[in-house]
């Protein structure tokens, strides 16, 4: 027994060295200090990602740090933020999640694992995922990402946020 808790130890800590970064780094800020504004870009009829879209409403923050688009109605300011590739007629439309936070672009598990950091506890310990190598990360996000419509089927038309939510998302005018 002991044997094993050495060796879940060790393995812990060698993950954490090999980190692309700390947990803390991806959490929003905490109270007092700026919270910078982050954008999460999905899509819009996907019910997975709208099912991601309504979790994070409800165990994420509320308080304006973290902003939601479709990205089939946000085509010019993915643009203007630099993801042109995952916007409409980009070469990656709709095969990602983009979130864009602090002037840098993260897709796929980079981009769901940032905001699952932004969780409220429990729920954003799973953000250690991060130590996972991103190749392994990224393969299982692909295959989720080719099979999502036949597995949790996709919306006709973009869902309206409720009400009581509508100002935490973002359109193009």
């Amino acid at each position: 027994m002991s044997y094993m808790l050495i060796l879940v130890c060790l393995m812990t800590g060698a993950l954490a060295m090999y980190a692309p970064y700390k947990v803390s780094q991806l959490a929003p800020a905490k109270k007092g200090e700026k919270n910078t504004e982050s954008l999460l870009f999905f899509d819009g009829v996907c019910n997975l990602c709208h099912s991601f879209v309504t979790f994070t409403l409800s165990h994420g923050p509320l308080d304006g740090s973290l902003k939601f688009g479709p990205i089939q109605q946000n085509a010019k300011r993915m643009r203007q933020v630099g993801a042109g590739a995952f916007a409409e007629g980009g070469d990656q439309f709709l095969r990602s999640v983009v979130l864009v936070q602090n002037g840098q672009i993260y897709v796929r598990s980079d981009a769901a694992l940032r905001v699952i950091a932004m969780f409220h506890r429990p729920f954003s310990y799973l953000s250690v995922l991060h130590v996972l190598p991103i190749s392994f990360r990224d393969s299982g996000y692909k295959l989720v990402a080719k099979w999502r419509y036949r597995i949790f089927g996709e919306s006709v038309n973009i869902r309206d946020p409720p009400q009581e939510y509508k100002h935490l998302f973002v359109y193009d005018s």
